[in-house]
């Protein structure tokens, strides 16, 4: 009985839950890239990533990289979060990271602190790419090698996946567990996808759980439930322990940052619209400039996988071996066997659909809120794409040779691809032409090795995009706010004689409410100062005092979003972009006489 309904599997089509059969599998990656391959294309994608990409979200700056540079330098900014009154970060999350960034101790102050944050970013980077070549070589095993190279290749160009690979956010991380997951998921492993999906949500971002749900039915579907119960407490165990007692090691006292988070989110009159709302069109306005026309591919799916099953058009290892039967437009298969694989990966690619839907409930919207999603964009993006040509060849071989139709949809297929290479190619210069002044210019602050008083950096409109303590070349330079615009709550320094990560000042709310004490007293007390300045009237945008008594160490450009066309700030056009772009001028400057007040913790 066994044999009789295993042959009456559809071909290249195990049951979900069972991974494919070895001989299936060696023919279906017969074709397809080596994973070893692979992941060294990514690992470069990435690493490249590393070097290159901006800081694109201030809470990746205040909430992860100046705690990290507080515990290991010595210094840096604290929010409100990880006030002990409200601890609603885990320290865990930054001692992952941390060992990453170790090394760098050895090569010293004051070049190692960037050591240290290049040291990071490459760590995540290769994290991002290890779990990016699992989920290719899940696909190459289970499908098309078509399918597995558009995934690859969109995972490598892709300029959304150039942004969230490498942030230092939990988003980032609870990406590379859903990724994980959904690799687990496509080969059959249930228990491995537990895993994944515990350590995203319990030492990345618990929000994020939602994106889970889909695979924790398919654990339900494909793994004994007491098993599945006893390996999901064994998680739940091992993570949750070693949370609790760093908690308690950096706090100073017994507390869970995950329960004080949850709660304060869900019934302690957490609101995050205090830190502003975003209509219903903000995801798919974000994604179309990171992901171009894959978003519009990935969000077809549904679809183009309904009508492609139902023409018994495949995606699974049978057609990678030829399939069977024949005909003008292509090879036909069972619309058993069809519907079959597009329902495995219809079910791998789910999260990103109800994660889009969540996200998109909330009033307050970012874009890393929709990093965890990045990858199954782009494989669901692939598998329409391999749907689409498969499509397009039957419906233009009813009329056309077989050879004349296939040569046709293969030239329309390499023109979309490299249209969109080069659209995510160039929208990943434009981050990195147009916004990237804040990376570079902290460099130009002279080196200061040794002990001695403070050097106060002040930053006033541009308090937002400070890449962090680790770009100043020194142990000495503390940056300092001075008012501006902004009237929400603004972080202030860890403070040692406080306690440190134990303290709970009472300069820190949750309301976010301005705190007048954590500003410096006035620019006259600022050695230097980080400002905008407009190249038509040439006056800083921060009020500094007299111009007389600052002299400019360095201006880069910056592109000015209010006055550039969104097409061409969007993407970076050579010789386009630079001249139908306005910039202002990204400024370091340096008071003529020495501070006037002693520098001072705020």
């Amino acid at each position: 009985m066994e044999l009789r309904r295993r042959k009456q599997e559809p071909p290249g089509e195990a049951e979900v839950g069972r991974p494919p059969a070895p001989a299936a599998a060696a023919a279906a990656t017969a074709a397809a890239l080596p994973a070893v391959a692979a992941f060294a294309l990514l690992a470069a994608a990435r690493l490249l990533s590393a070097g290159l990409n901006i800081i694109h979200d201030c809470d990746e700056t205040y909430n992860y990289l100046e705690p990290l540079h507080f515990l290991l330098h010595g210094s840096g900014l604290q929010t409100w979060e990880y006030g002990a009154q409200f601890a609603l970060r885990s320290y865990l999350y930054l001692l992952l990271h941390a060992v990453a960034a170790a090394p760098s101790l050895l090569v010293g102050a004051p070049r190692g602190k960037l050591v240290g944050f290049y040291l990071v970013k490459a760590a995540l980077g290769l994290a991002s790419a290890a779990t990016e070549a699992w989920l290719y070589r899940a696909v190459a095993a289970r499908y098309r090698a078509s399918l597995a190279h558009c995934l690859l290749l969109f995972l490598c160009v892709s300029s959304g996946m150039f942004a969230a690979s490498t942030g230092f956010l939990p988003s980032s991380f609870t990406m590379c567990a859903l990724t994980a997951a959904a690799a687990a998921m496509l080969e059959g492993r249930p228990y491995a996808a537990i895993v994944a999906a515990v350590v995203g949500v319990v030492w990345g971002w618990c929000v994020a759980g939602f994106a889970f749900l889909p695979f924790a039915l398919y654990v339900l579907a494909a793994a004994p439930l007491l098993p599945a119960v006893g390996t999901l407490l064994l998680c739940l165990l091992c993570t949750l322990g070693p949370l609790a007692l760093v908690d308690r090691r950096y706090y100073g006292r017994w507390t869970a940052s995950l329960w004080n988070f949850v709660h304060y989110n869900v019934a302690g009159g957490g609101d995050s619209a205090l830190y502003g709302v975003e209509d219903a069109t903000y995801y798919l306005r974000n994604g179309v400039n990171n992901f171009q026309a894959l978003l519009a591919l990935a969000l077809a799916l549904p679809l183009v996988a309904a009508v492609a099953a139902a023409a018994g058009v495949p995606l699974g290892a049978g057609a990678a071996r030829g399939g069977r039967g024949g005909g003008r437009g292509g090879v036909g298969v069972s619309g058993g066997a069809a519907r079959a694989g597009f329902a495995r990966l219809l079910v791998c690619v789910s999260p990103l659909y109800v994660w889009l839907g969540a996200v998109t409930a909330l009033p307050h919207k970012e874009e890393r809120f929709l990093y965890v999603a990045y990858p199954l964009i782009c494989l669901a993006a692939a598998a329409s794409f391999v749907a689409l040509c498969a499509l397009g060849r039957r419906a233009l071989g009813a009329a056309l040779p077989p050879r004349l139709a296939a040569a046709a949809v293969r030239a329309a297929a390499a023109l979309f691809l490299a249209a969109t290479c080069l659209l995510a190619l160039s929208r990943s210069a434009a981050l990195v032409v147009n916004y990237g002044a804040p990376m570079r210019l902290y460099s130009a602050l002279p080196v200061v090795a040794g002990q001695g008083p403070p050097i106060a950096v002040c930053v006033g409109v541009e308090w937002h995009r400070f890449p962090s303590s680790f770009f100043l070349p020194g142990t000495r330079y503390r940056l300092r706010f001075i008012k501006s615009g902004f009237t929400g709550l603004l972080p202030r320094h860890f403070d040692a004689a406080e306690g440190g990560t134990r303290a709970a000042p009472a300069q820190l709310n949750d309301r976010n409410r301005e705190e007048p004490a954590n500003y410096w007293p006035d620019a006259a007390s600022c050695s230097y100062a980080v400002t905008l300045r407009d190249r038509g009237s040439g006056k800083p945008m921060d009020a500094l005092g007299d111009p007389a008594e600052w002299e400019e160490v360095a201006a880069l450009p910056f592109v000015d979003n209010a006055r550039s066309p969104q097409l061409f700030r969007a993407l970076y056009v050579p010789r386009l972009s630079p001249a139908r772009n306005h910039f202002v001028d990204y400024l370091l400057l340096r008071r003529r006489q020495p501070a006037a007040a002693a520098d001072m913790e705020a």
